[in-house]
């Protein structure tokens, strides 16, 4: 499926993303307080991303501006980066350091650091070439402006900041479409004290998804402890991701199995599986927090006893030979009493 005009509104929203990222960065930092305003502008686009159809072999010339509406000069970086899909879905594009891979090789458009003075904007024209094996679907890439310096935070905690803007880089190829989903293994996590469960998944097919999750957790007596319906947001082609869903409380120790569906009727494709993860004891001892959040999903369980139903039977059957043999103790001591109280003829 194309980001075609009336179906722009998931892409539109994620294209032009400004993220205020936190980073403990050596270098030199701009002044706290200083305002950064860059902007990164795709050109001959009616939307804020450049949606692109091209076949095999094609290549296209494309521009973008970069300006600096802030009120000091500044060095701005400005690089391609690979685009991922973020946990529940949605649109992640990978950090300076990340090497380039896949559809961003697609893109003539190397890291340049521009110097750019108050009110100052430049025009950089870079070309995308389809790969003549390419084959159809939808491909997605992304271009990222960021201040190059780090802004020292004048807080109590030093943070470095980094402001980033992404525009992406859509591109289809004509051809059949094929859409796919798959489901991998379980994970669990402890987050302020409380269980965190996710499970893989892959979007293997050629189209971008939104589909929904249906999330059900059963113990090792296969008892529902827990049940979610996740609406993902964009689970793009290509790409893994993970479905995680943050409980109201800490598991008890134990064997759980999780099984999880993913069905966009829109695509009309759908997958399921069953994935099992282990509570250790030892989990539960160290986690502590056993404070109410709001918003986290249910668990219905029972404190652990750490016994199961076999040794409660066991224990009963122990107790109840010990009861038959304590009363047949007390028997012949009565009996020994009683003759011992009749008078001798």
């Amino acid at each position: 499926m194309q980001a075609g005009r009336g179906r722009r509104s998931p892409l539109a929203i994620l294209a032009l993303s400004s993220v205020l990222l936190a980073l403990l960065a050596p270098g030199v930092a701009l002044a706290a307080g200083t305002p950064i305003k860059l902007a990164l502008q795709p050109i001959g686009q009616t939307g804020s991303f450049f949606d692109l159809t091209l076949r095999p072999g094609e290549a296209r010339a494309l521009s973008v501006e970069i300006s600096n509406a802030g009120t000091a000069a500044i060095a701005a970086r400005t690089y391609a980066s690979d685009v991922y899909t973020i946990v529940n879905g949605g649109f992640g594009a990978r950090l300076r350091d990340e090497p380039e891979t896949g559809v961003s090789r697609w893109l003539d458009y190397p890291t340049n650091v521009l110097d750019l003075s108050v009110g100052e904007a430049v025009r950089r024209t870079f070309r995308v070439a389809v790969p003549k094996d390419a084959g159809p679907g939808e491909y997605i890439t992304s271009l990222v402006l960021e201040n190059d310096d780090p802004i020292r935070d004048g807080g109590a905690i030093a943070l470095d900041q980094i402001v980033r803007q992404a525009v992406a880089v859509v591109i289809t190829v004509p051809g059949k479409r094929s859409p796919a989903l798959a489901i991998g293994g379980a994970t669990h996590t402890v987050v302020a004290g409380k269980s965190v469960v996710a499970v893989a998944a892959e979007n293997p097919g050629n189209v971008r998804l939104k589909p929904v999750a249906t999330f059900t957790l059963r113990n090792a007596a296969g008892v529902q402890v827990s049940q979610a319906t996740v609406p993902m947001d964009t689970f793009y082609a290509h790409t893994g991701t993970s479905i995680e869903v943050p409980l109201d409380a800490l598991l008890v120790p134990g064997t759980y199995s999780v099984r999880l569906s993913l069905d966009d009727a829109r695509q009309g494709v759908r997958a399921h599986g069953t994935a099992s993860f282990v509570v250790a004891a030892s989990t539960a001892a160290v986690a502590g927090g056993d404070q109410a959040v709001p918003g986290l999903t249910p668990v219905i369980q029972s404190a652990p006893t750490g016994t199961s139903m076999l040794a409660i039977g066991f224990a009963v059957m122990a107790l109840g030979l010990a009861l038959g043999a304590l009363a047949g103790i007390v028997a012949v001591v009565l009996r020994r009493r009683a003759r011992s109280r009749t008078p001798e003829r």
